[in-house]
C-alpha cells in the first residue's frame, strides 16, 4: 500500500509538472506570436519608408544627371538631406531571447518548431547584416561627402529652420565631387532596392509562416 501511495504521488507530481510546462510553453507561444506580429508591423512601416526613399533617390539621380550649374538648389539640398536619412528595424527579441538563453526550449518536443524559430532568426541576422552595410554607406559615405563637399549651412538650415535655398548651381569643394556623388547615390540606390524588394518581403514571408504554424500547431486564435 506505502509502495502504491508514493507510486501515485509521484504520476500526479509528474502529472502537474507536465501542466506547468504545457502552460508555459502555450504562453511562450502567444509572447512569440506578439513578437512576430510586431515584427511584421515594423517591416511593413519600413517597406513604406523604403518605397518614399526609392522615388527620393531616383529623383536625385535625375538632378544629377544635368550640368552642375544648372542644378536647382532646392531640389538637390532638399534630395541630398532626405537621401541621409534612414529608419533601423527594431527587432521584439524578448520572447527569442528567453527561449534560446533560458532553457524554455526544453518546453517544445517539436523539432519543427525549433527548426522554424532558426531559420526566422537566421533572415533576421542576414537582413540586419545587410542593413548595418546600408547604413555605413549613409553615414560613412554620403554624410562624410557633404560635411567636405558641400556647404553644410544650407543643409543646417534645411534640417533645423527648414528653409531652402533658392537659385540654380551648385557648388563643390572638390573637383571630383560631382563624380563622387553620383556613385553614392548609385550604391545607395541599390541598397535600398534589395533591402525593399528582397530582403523585407523575405523576412515577413517567414514570419508569416511562422506565425501560421503557430496558430494551426497550438490551436491558438
Amino acid at each position: 500500500m506505502l509502495f502504491l501511495a508514493v507510486f501515485c504521488g509521484f504520476l500526479a507530481e509528474n502529472k502537474r509538472e507536465h501542466m506547468i510546462e504545457d502552460n508555459r510553453a502555450k504562453g511562450l507561444v502567444a509572447s512569440l506570436l506578439n513578437d512576430l506580429q510586431h515584427d511584421t508591423a515594423q517591416l511593413n512601416m519600413l517597406i513604406k519608408r523604403r518605397e518614399e526613399k526609392r522615388l527620393i533617390l531616383d529623383s536625385l539621380t535625375i538632378v544629377l544627371q544635368k550640368p552642375s550649374e544648372t542644378i536647382d538648389r532646392n531640389s538637390f539640398y532638399r534630395f541630398v538631406a532626405q537621401a541621409s536619412s534612414y529608419f533601423k528595424f527594431s527587432q521584439a527579441t524578448g520572447t527569442i531571447s528567453q527561449l534560446k538563453n533560458a532553457g524554455y526550449l526544453r518546453y517544445f518536443s517539436d523539432n519543427e518548431l525549433i527548426q522554424n524559430i532558426s531559420n526566422y532568426e537566421f533572415w533576421i541576422q542576414d537582413y540586419k547584416s545587410d542593413e548595418a552595410i546600408e547604413l555605413e554607406w549613409i553615414n560613412e559615405k554620403l554624410k562624410e561627402f557633404t560635411a567636405f563637399n558641400l556647404d553644410n549651412s544650407i543643409l543646417w538650415r534645411i534640417f533645423f529652420e527648414e528653409k531652402l535655398p533658392g537659385g540654380n548651381g551648385v557648388v563643390f569643394y572638390k573637383p571630383d565631387g560631382f563624380h563622387n556623388l553620383k556613385a553614392i547615390v548609385n550604391e545607395l540606390r541599390a541598397n535600398n532596392y534589395f533591402m525593399l524588394s528582397v530582403q523585407a518581403p523575405r523576412v515577413k514571408t517567414i514570419a508569416g509562416q511562422l506565425m501560421d504554424y503557430l496558430h494551426k500547431k497550438y490551436h491558438l486564435k
